[in-house]
């Protein structure tokens, strides 16, 4: 089967089996159990162990592969993953095709903290469990350096307001930062001139059911909350990939020109024909392995590799 058809298909399984599902008028829990419950199906890498571990009392997955092995912590290339779902969805578990393909393709050891979601704790309480999470990383003697903090849609949000967190306490900053289809504007300004149709998985229906748990009242234009607003002065540098039908291309755009206003490092990528994390589908996409590529190679920029050995898929 070709690329495109493949495309074709998995564009139409967002659209059948998960974007009808995402918001209202279905309840929180719901939509927690149904997410779960599809990717239970996800393809893993070969070679893919996945243990439990608290970080600093924060339930989490560490996902590595055992055809790689493990350095000493000091000299282990880690990547903090935090998990997208509007902030109030999904799981460590959820993500697993994506997190465990990460580890397959860069041999780092990535840790999946299952952050507090809204309603029930709205920000900032996702914001803090992030940090603390990087923060027990660099109490298990973990290196800075050697650490990325790496997220998607409201994850990346979560990831840009981490490093935030980590410059405003003055604790060492990670050595990169990777976002994927960001949600970066919580004020929803693109609503009304971008058409969800476009995108086979979100739709503004629910982006505004999330803003609403997760702020509940609170000023969307709060940098925490929506990073296009952020100073982006003396942050690490930042890789930030799209697709071109997605209702938040723009607020991809958006972290460009605040970049810039800044002088910040922020390299956007944008995948013509990509929607929403479709990163999901690396080892059975060839668009979805190269974005995983460049994510390794940007790491590797700033990183060193420690092997040149390289997984393989299997179900």
């Amino acid at each position: 089967m070709n690329e495109a058809t493949k495309i074709k298909i998995f564009k139409r399984i967002n659209r059948i089996l998960l974007k009808p599902v995402f918001g209202p008028p279905w309840p929180f829990a719901v939509q927690r159990t149904w997410f779960k419950l599809v990717a239970a199906t996800s393809l893993l890498p070969k070679g893919t162990r996945i243990e439990k571990v608290a970080m600093a009392k924060i339930p989490a997955e560490v996902i590595v592969n055992v055809a790689h092995g493990t350095q000493e912590n000091s000299q282990q290339k880690v990547i903090l993953y935090l998990h997208g779902g509007a902030y109030s969805i999904c799981a460590p578990q959820t993500h697993r095709s994506l997190t465990a393909s990460l580890a397959n393709k860069t041999q780092a050891k990535v840790f999946v903290p299952d952050y507090k979601l809204a309603p029930e704790h709205p920000f900032p309480a996702g914001i803090e469990d992030c940090l603390s999470s990087y923060q027990w990383l660099l109490e298990q003697g973990y290196c800075a350096d050697n650490i990325v903090i790496a997220g998607d849609s409201a994850g990346a949000g979560l990831a840009m307001a981490t490093i935030q967190r980590i410059r405003e306490i003055k604790i060492s900053q990670p050595a990169a930062v990777i976002l994927i289809s960001p949600w970066s504007d919580l004020t929803l300004a693109s609503e009304g001139k971008v058409n969800d149709a476009i995108d086979p998985l979100l739709r503004w229906s629910n982006l505004r059911a999330g803003v609403k748990a997760y702020l509940q009242g609170q000023d969307p234009k709060n940098p925490l909350a929506s990073p296009a607003f952020a100073n982006f002065s003396d942050l690490p540098p930042i890789l930030v990939q799209v697709g071109t039908e997605e209702i938040l291309l723009n607020d991809a755009n958006k972290l460009q020109q605040q970049a810039q206003k800044y002088q910040a490092k922020l390299e956007l990528s944008i995948y013509q024909g990509g929607w929403h994390v479709f990163q999901l589908q690396a080892g059975l996409l060839e668009i979805s392995d190269r974005a995983i590529k460049e994510i390794d190679d940007f790491i590797n920029e700033f990183i060193p590799q420690k092997s040149s050995k390289r997984g393989n898929y299997a179900k």
